[in-house]
């Protein structure tokens, strides 16, 4: 076998590979065979990265090479291990958490890329391991001056790098690192293979584009968190929030991304305030504590996690339903690493809700769009999301409804969450001697015998009679008629529509999630009105 040609004949552990993963594995060894030695794989978060990397490693293994695999964070160290362990492929471990699995000896080595650099090149305690494979996951990480100084360590070995996001936070490319990319499935196309889970957009604004224009920016090009936090810590926008997610997301396990800890703090006190499972962790919590917030919120203890970048990436919870984006970005990589975050499938999960508060979408497209991901140093990643983001901005469309977003051109003119449409304004018509008539289409509201509406006033009594089971004995009247109100509002009736002699006699139901957020929030919305007057 001639040094090129080790990844053409694949171990027996490679064939439960999907299609697609054979077919990245197929493209690593292609790119050998024509002389390269710097090959950047690209995957989406979700995509199985992990299990190709093992692939490739196993066959380095089989034809005795030495492998070193860099990681960044102790967690992905852990899933390599994990999924080496599964391939029966004998390994060391340099992590300083993990202590227990050093074995120097080993012709594959996991290192965390940090552990590494402390104890090899910092402190000389260890030499740097042999390798002929360097393989680096993670990769939009490694141009760093500390993990460029490792890589070009290895000279003479193969490079392979993996990335769901190929590119610097900044958008610049990563072909300092490597010279040939390698791309995956989009998005779009492993979501109807069923790999990953579909997505589904809200569009919250909190702040002005004019606002966000005027902050300055840091030397990457995405805000400056400082500026960035004063703007998003106003006590309006963080009730914003929680108002939201009341709306659109109340129960669903949930990782909210704030721009740092004061405005972390802030959302964290706002859901706790009202009787919410919230936690938050910052880079001050140690590893033991991360693994116990994660195992918390994995298992339902905690509905909702915020934090400020720290699971951005390297973070496998599939449990994970809603993304809230409570800052904006500038940065295509950034974002799409946080939002990779909920898009695995796990039991009992039937899609990932996506809350923007930032402009994010608007300023930098649909995640599941085509990114053309490059090398070439002249590109800019972010920049080009950005102008093919205005390029179809007349295709998004924001549901006025339920402030769901989509494009278009691809699922119609129709919400595809709640079925509003634009109605078109109606025109003045005349026939020959006739009066000018309005031409209009259906109804904008349902009547108040609509089915949708006498659920709704059902499950809201259901509400009522949950909460206040005294008064619902003594007061039902009463209730009733706050029921039908709330029913008024939120089918936006005339506020004298008296309520159907019927509804003082319809049994109440119990209160669906969508319905006991929506009376939540409106509750909310009455309190601080109140103390505001």
């Amino acid at each position: 076998m001639n040094e090129n040609g080790w990844l053409d004949t694949l171990p027996p552990q490679a064939q439960c590979l999907r299609d697609y993963q054979a077919e990245q594995v197929g493209h690593v060894a292609e790119a050998m065979r024509e002389g390269h030695r710097r090959i950047l794989v690209q995957g989406a978060t979700g995509s199985g990265k992990t299990h190709v990397i093992a692939t490739i490693v196993l066959a380095a293994f089989v034809a005795g090479l030495r492998v070193l695999i860099l990681a960044t964070r102790t967690r992905l160290v852990r899933q390599l291990h994990e999924r080496l362990n599964a391939f029966d492929t004998p390994h060391g471990v340099i992590a300083n958490p993990l202590p227990e699995l050093r074995n120097y000896s080993a012709r594959v080595q996991i290192a965390s890329v940090d552990t590494l650099h402390r104890r090899a090149i910092v402190n000389e305690h260890i030499p740097l391991p042999g390798a002929d494979v360097v393989i680096f996951d993670e990769a939009h990480l490694s141009t760093a001056d500390t993990r460029i100084g490792i890589l070009d360590s290895y000279p003479e070995a193969v490079r392979i790098g993996f990335s769901a996001t190929p590119a610097r936070k900044s958008g610049r490319s990563l072909g300092a690192a490597f010279d040939v990319l390698i791309l995956g499935r989009s998005i779009r196309e492993l979501t109807a293979a069923g790999v990953l889970v579909p997505l589904r957009i809200f569009n919250s604004p909190v702040i002005t584009v004019k606002e966000l224009r005027s902050l300055p920016k840091d030397n990457e090009g995405d805000y400056q968190p400082s500026a960035l936090g004063e703007l998003l810590s106003r006590p309006k926008l963080v009730g914003d929030v929680l108002e939201n997610w009341l709306r659109i997301a109340k129960g669903k396990r949930t990782l909210i991304f704030a721009v740092n800890k004061a405005h972390g703090a802030a959302l964290l006190a706002d859901f706790l305030r009202h009787g919410i499972a919230a936690e938050m962790l910052t880079d001050q919590d140690g590893e033991d504590e991360r693994e116990a917030v994660i195992g918390r919120l994995e298992r339902g203890e905690t509905r909702v996690l915020i934090n400020c970048f720290l699971l951005s990436y390297g973070t496998d919870i599939p449990a994970v339903e809603v993304i809230v984006l409570a800052r904006p970005t500038r940065s295509l990589t950034m974002y799409l690493q946080m939002l990779g975050r909920g898009l695995r499938p796990s039991p009992g999960k039937r899609d990932c809700l996506l809350i923007d508060h930032g402009h994010v979408v608007e300023q930098l497209g649909l995640p599941q769009s085509d990114f053309d991901w490059s090398l070439d140093d002249a590109r800019n990643a972010t920049r080009e999301a950005g102008e093919r983001a205005r390029s179809v901005a007349e295709l998004l469309r924001t549901c006025s409804e339920c402030a769901a977003i989509w494009l278009t051109s691809e699922q119609g003119h129709a919400c595809p969450e709640c079925g509003w449409k634009a109605q078109p304004k109606s025109k003045a018509i005349g026939t020959q001697n006739a009066e000018l008539a309005e031409m209009g289409d259906e109804p904008v509201s349902p009547t108040p015998h609509d089915p949708r509406v006498i659920t709704f006033y059902r499950e809201a009594c259901g509400d009522f009679a949950k909460r206040k089971p005294d008064q619902w004995l003594q007061r039902r009247k009463s209730l009733r008629w706050a029921a039908w109100c709330e029913t008024r509002a939120k089918f936006r009736f005339d506020e004298t529509m008296k309520m159907p002699g019927k509804f003082w006699d319809l049994e109440p139901f119990a209160p669906s999630a969508a319905v006991s957020g929506w009376l939540h929030h409106r509750r909310i919305k009455f309190a601080r009105a109140k103390a505001a007057a």
